[in-house]
């Protein structure tokens, strides 16, 4: 029997009825699919039958077992740290550079690093995602929330976000610390001139809690105060303001007129 491992943040859902309602969510019928950490197949198999192509990335080598019985099913296994894989050689082997979907259970400790290749990875379409609750509250918050941040800018720009349900930590084996929650992204139109200013400008205004938005930008970009001050009240903005109070729109508008 296997036992789940700390290292790789392992904890297994074994709810059928949970794990069918996930893949219901997910709509994956007839779709490319890539899955991140399939564990022993317990999502894995309910895939399997409706998507189109599957490829399925697994770092436990042990977990074979399990894994390589789906193969002859239509399962492709690639056993390695998703992190260092090629994505988009991948898509292009794997799924003649086809739009794919993604699935997957994301260990805590590295959700942001996965999110960030999901996003960056220009064929993924859509990604449904286990997380921390913390984690994907801060997703789909809105300004003036506690958990209003970076991730929920940065998030809300490239994608349209809905959380789709809580799952309570003890549907895991072994059980977690906390709560989870299943997130759907699906990736919108963005323009990459707007992107390029954007991503660093967002980063900058949230770099320190509790510091006003001036003090942020000028110590991230190295500019005197009173040049920050001219710019946000050319833009009607107070001078006083705090990155979380402003909204994802507003953020847009700002990076764009950003002169430094």
């Amino acid at each position: 029997m296997h036992k789940a491992k700390k290292q790789y943040g392992q904890n297994f859902l074994t709810d059928k009825n949970l794990l069918k309602k996930i893949v219901s969510e997910a709509n994956l019928e007839n779709k490319n699919v890539i899955e991140v950490g399939p564990g022993k197949g317990a999502l894995t198999q309910f895939i399997l039958p409706i998507a189109k192509k599957f490829v399925a990335y697994e770092i436990d080598k042990s977990l074979k077992e399990y894994l390589d019985p789906l193969i002859e099913k239509g399962l492709t296994i690639k056993y390695g740290d998703f992190l260092n894989s090629d994505l988009n050689e991948d898509i292009k082997t794997f799924f003649n550079n086809e739009e794919v979907e993604f699935i997957g259970n994301l260990p805590y400790y590295i959700t942001s690093p996965i999110l960030f290749k999901v996003l960056e990875t220009t064929n993924i379409r859509s990604a449904t995602m286990m997380v921390q609750k913390e984690v994907g509250d801060r997703m789909v918050s809105a300004p003036n929330q506690k958990t209003y941040n970076a991730l929920s800018v940065l998030v809300q720009y490239f994608t349209n976000v809905r959380r789709v349900m809580v799952v309570k930590k003890n549907m895991f084996i072994p059980q977690p610390k906390v709560d989870s929650v299943i997130i759907q992204i699906i990736k919108k139109p963005t323009d990459e001139h707007v992107t390029e200013k954007f991503v660093p400008f967002v980063k900058a205004a949230f770099n320190q809690k509790r510091k006003t938005l001036v003090n942020n930008l000028s110590q991230t970009f190295n500019i005197e105060k009173a040049e920050i001050h001219h710019f946000l009240k050319e833009n009607q903005i107070d001078v006083n303001i705090r990155a979380e109070q402003i909204s994802v729109e507003k953020f847009i508008e700002l990076s764009k007129k950003w002169p430094f």
